[in-house]
């Protein structure tokens, strides 16, 4: 894993406490058995590739390293920052996320069409942070709601707190026609689970499964068309 700074020729070892900005390089795809009538592609944005051990595990689970995805994760927990950051970064990224918290930062990316997913908007809230407006505007920019699974293998109580901001978030994103998909965030071995189990856990709450892999497959593909386009520069708007 490497730490990112706002320019690709420049990389650090990654410090002990959680960097705000971090590239995934070659992230997980499978191309699965045939479900419920459709070839499925099972993606995972944010498995730590570099780590050997833990990529070994994913293939043991089904998981299937590509070779030219890049996946940009930010967490600054302040707009601007993050913003000057989606400037630099939108035209070599496939997966762009933003991890939400502040009503502000919610707003903000799922207002910019060059995000691609939101992740975690009700982070250090009581509430779940994705409420009717900041579904619609989701839905009419194109932006993503990304389930963050690691957060459902802390204890009981958490657990149960985090389904139910699912079942909410995942209610709105179906009333108003905004996607959604999930990640595993596994920064360990113990964090990986069979993408099977992944769509359970949807599938639990009274919603599809297999439209949160659908969903990751779309935006790869689309950003992939651009991004192989002779000037990707521009393509995405503000």
């Amino acid at each position: 894993m490497r730490k990112r700074s706002g320019h690709h020729s420049q990389q650090t070892e990654t410090p002990v406490s959680k960097p705000s900005l971090y590239i995934y390089r070659n992230p997980l795809f499978l191309t699965s058995k045939l479900f419920q009538g459709i070839i499925l592609k099972f993606y995972d944005p944010c498995l730590d590739d570099e780590d050997e051990e833990l990529v070994s595990k994913a293939r043991e689970l089904g998981w299937q390293n590509p070779s030219k995805y890049d996946t940009l994760v930010l967490d600054e927990g302040e707009w601007g920052k993050i913003k000057r950051k989606v400037d630099q970064n939108r035209d070599e990224i496939h997966v762009l996320g933003v991890k939400g918290g502040g009503q502000k930062i919610n707003r903000e990316a799922v207002s910019d069409p060059r995000v691609d997913v939101l992740i975690h908007p009700g982070k250090d809230r009581k509430d779940s942070g994705f409420d009717r407006g900041t579904a619609q505007l989701a839905s009419r920019n194109n932006v993503s709601l990304c389930l963050d699974f690691s957060r459902v293998l802390e204890d009981n109580k958490q657990r149960t707190h985090v389904l139910s901001e699912w079942r909410k978030n995942l209610g709105l994103c179906k009333k108003y026609d905004a996607r959604f998909t999930i990640s595993t965030f596994a920064a360990a071995e113990h964090e990986l689970r069979h993408p099977r189990d992944l769509m359970s856990m949807i599938e639990s709450l009274g919603f599809s499964g297999s439209e949160a892999f659908n969903t990751s497959e779309a935006i790869i593909e689309r950003n992939s068309r651009k991004l192989d386009s002779d000037s990707p520069s521009g393509v995405w708007k503000r």
